[in-house]
């Protein structure tokens, strides 16, 4: 019996850990996006193109990746194509839209690092949240984690080399409210989570906010400008490698791992930003960036070291 829980907890712990890498690739693919919206947007494409119809390239592949992989063996055929939509699905669509409707608009408005060091002030309200929720005070380490995420992803956004001067404070209000839409999502999402039907319940969101892009393209016309041959392959992969697989793998990890944790691991995506914009465009980080990535990724650390609880399988 004590070799049997030791194995146990032995799969939950290694679920945890593979939980962590998939929001690590997720930031990744997200950095990457980022700067591929970046040139959209220098190029002139309004940011609610891009995401409506990234949107809805991502919910085109997701429904192919369901087709295939997404009917559940303990859920017959005709139950799951009748299944209602939930109000939780509902309002994760529209949050999914949200989210990504205002961060790139904030991309637009501000630099990508400060876009997204507000984007990832989410993991604050979604720790509040929890307290709130549950009545009860966030515990020690989740709380040190989160001050040091917080003071790491200041620092490696370089927000306090800013000029006050040149802040653009409808940019910081857009990126706040984004940052809104997301801690909603990432709430929704656990409380969504509890079914295996992972790629069933995301298209369902998918296609709640492509519905809600569909709407608003159509009153603005054709986006004939995003669909020419230069910027649509620069559209289909934010569709497919800046949305569609990200999400999926947040879900999946969302899974496996707390909310208030996936929260707080995915503020590595300014750090690793930054890595890959020293990378590809030769911009070198400063001692305060370098210093704020280092106590991104030891608070993360710590955290799945210090407050591991047992997940679900």
């Amino acid at each position: 019996m004590l070799e049997m829980q030791k194995w146990v907890q032995a799969i939950r712990v290694s679920s945890g850990f593979m939980g962590l890498a998939a929001i690590i690739l997720t930031v990744v693919l997200w950095a990457i996006a980022a700067n591929v919206a970046t040139s959209l947007f220098l190029a002139g494409v309004p940011p609610f193109e891009v995401a409506g119809i990234g949107t809805m390239i991502a919910t085109f592949g997701l429904a192919i990746v369901d087709s295939f992989f997404g009917q559940s063996p303990t859920v017959a055929p005709r139950e799951s194509r009748t299944r209602k939509l939930s109000r939780q699905e509902f309002a994760a669509g529209i949050s999914l839209a949200g989210l990504v409707g205002l961060d790139y608009l904030a991309i637009q408005q501000l630099s990508v690092a400060v876009a997204i060091v507000l984007l990832f002030t989410a993991p604050i309200l979604v720790v509040l949240w929890s307290a709130l929720t549950s009545r009860q005070v966030p515990s020690r380490s989740v709380l040190v984690t989160l001050i040091l995420s917080v003071v790491g992803v200041v620092l490696v956004s370089n927000v306090l080399a800013s000029d006050a001067r040149q802040v653009s404070w409808l940019g910081i209000g857009i990126g706040l409210l984004a940052a809104v839409f997301f801690a909603a999502y990432i709430i929704l999402l656990e409380k969504l989570s509890e079914t295996r039907e992972s790629s069933r319940v995301l298209l369902t969101i998918f296609a709640v906010a492509s519905l809600f892009w569909l709407t608003y393209q159509l009153s603005q016309g054709i986006p004939i400008q995003l669909l020419t041959p230069k910027n649509f392959s620069s559209i289909v992969y934010i569709g497919f490698a800046g949305i569609l697989l990200p999400y999926l793998l947040f879900f999946w990890c969302i899974q496996r791992v707390q909310a208030e944790r996936a929260a707080i691991a995915a503020t590595l995506e300014p750090f690793i930003a930054g890595v890959l914009a020293w990378i590809c465009f030769g911009q070198v980080l400063t001692p305060l960036q370098i210093t704020g990535g280092v106590l991104i990724i030891a608070a993360v650390t710590w955290l799945q070291i210090k407050d591991a609880k047992p997940t679900s399988l």
